[in-house]
C-alpha cells in the first residue's frame, strides 16, 4: 500500500484531497484504498503500481517522488468519495441509522446536493488519472510502455488522448482514450483501413507535422466512428462531463437535462454520417484530388462539326 508510512495515512489523505480530516482513523478507509488502487492498476498496469510502491517505501535520490504523488492522488480521491457515500448512513448492531442534526449549526444535504458533490469528486478523480497517464507517456517508463494497453495503442492511427482531442474534443482525457481504444481499433480495422486499401501501413507510420490531408481525414473518420460506437455501447456516465454538457447544449438541452436514448442514437448517427464524409475525403486525398470529368464539350470554331 502506498499510504500510511509512519502512521501518517490520514495526514497524507488530507494533503492529497484537501477535504479529509487528519484526525480520522486510517483503518476505516484502508479497505477502500486497496480497492481504488486495484482499479487504477487495471488502467495503468500492475508494474506501475509496484514501482510507485517501491519509491514510496524506499525514497532516495533515484526515487521518482512525482510518480508516487500522481499515483496516490487518484487513489485518495476515489477512496474518500466511497467512504463518504457509506457514511451517509451509520451502520450499527441494531441496523442502519439516519442521524438528524439537533441544532441549527449544520443541516443534512439534499439528494441533489449529494449527487452534485459526487459528480465533482468523480471529475476530480478522472483529471487525476489523466495527469498520471500523461506523466507516464512523457517519461516513457518501461513499466508503462510494456503494458498491453500501451502496446495496442501504438498500433493505432491515433495513439494517445492528446492526439484524439485534436480530431474530436474529449478534454485531453487519457482515461477516456484508453476506454475508446477498442472502438478505435474496430473503426480502423473494419472501415477506414479497408476503405484506404494498399499503403495503409505507410499512412500509419506518418509523424510529419503538418500532417497530410489523407492522414488527417483518416484520423477524423476513426475518431468520429469510435465516438459513435462509444455513445451507443457505453454508459453516458463513462463519458467526460464536459463532452456530455457540450453535446446537450449544442442540441438545445440544458446542462441538467438527462439525454434520452433517442437523443444519443440521433447524435451517434450524425457522427457516423460525418465519418463517412471524412472517409470519402481520405480517398480523394489518397488519389490526388477529385476526378475531373468533361461535362461540357470543348468545341473549336475552326472545326466544321460540334459535339453535343
Amino acid at each position: 500500500m502506498i499510504f500510511n508510512k509512519e502512521n501518517r495515512g490520514a495526514q497524507e489523505l488530507r494533503e492529497l484531497t484537501g477535504n479529509y480530516y487528519a484526525n480520522n482513523k486510517f483503518d476505516k478507509i484502508a479497505g477502500e484504498i486497496e480497492l481504488a488502487a486495484e482499479e487504477l492498476a487495471a488502467l495503468v498496469g500492475d508494474d506501475v503500481m509496484v514501482l510507485a510502491g517501491k519509491y514510496y517505501a524506499e525514497p532516495g535520490e533515484d526515487a521518482d517522488a512525482e510518480l508516487v504523488r500522481k499515483v496516490q492522488r487518484p487513489v485518495a480521491i476515489l477512496a474518500t468519495l466511497r467512504m463518504y457515500r457509506k457514511n451517509d448512513l451509520s451502520h450499527e448492531d441494531d441496523g442502519r441509522k439516519f442521524k438528524m442534526a439537533t441544532d441549527n449549526s449544520e443541516k443534512l444535504p439534499w439528494e441533489w446536493q449529494l449527487d452534485r458533490d459526487d459528480a465533482l469528486h468523480l471529475e476530480e478523480y478522472y483529471k487525476a488519472v489523466d495527469a498520471l497517464i500523461r506523466y507516464l507517456n512523457k517519461k516513457q517508463l518501461k513499466e508503462w510502455t510494456e503494458t498491453a494497453s500501451y502496446k495496442l495503442s501504438q498500433t493505432l492511427i491515433i495513439r494517445n488522448g492528446e492526439a484524439f482531442d485534436s480530431y474530436f474534443p474529449i478534454e485531453r482525457s487519457e482515461r477516456m482514450y484508453l476506454m475508446l481504444v477498442p472502438f478505435i481499433r474496430e473503426a480502423q480495422m473494419l472501415t477506414v483501413k479497408r476503405a484506404y486499401g494498399s499503403g495503409w501501413d505507410d499512412l500509419l507510420k506518418e509523424k510529419d507535422v503538418p500532417e497530410t490531408d489523407e492522414h488527417f481525414a483518416a484520423c477524423k473518420a476513426v475518431a468520429l466512428l469510435a465516438m459513435s460506437m462509444a455513445l451507443r455501447r457505453l454508459s453516458l456516465s463513462a463519458i467526460p462531463g464536459g463532452v456530455i454538457r457540450r453535446f446537450m447544449t449544442e442540441n438545445g438541452m440544458g446542462e441538467s437535462e438527462p439525454a434520452s436514448l433517442g437523443d444519443v442514437e440521433r447524435v451517434a448517427g450524425w457522427m457516423a454520417d460525418d465519418a463517412t464524409t471524412w472517409v470519402n475525403e481520405m480517398k480523394l486525398a489518397r488519389d490526388g484530388g477529385p476526378a475531373e470529368y468533361e461535362l461540357l464539350p470543348k468545341n473549336d470554331r475552326r472545326n466544321k462539326y460540334c459535339r453535343l
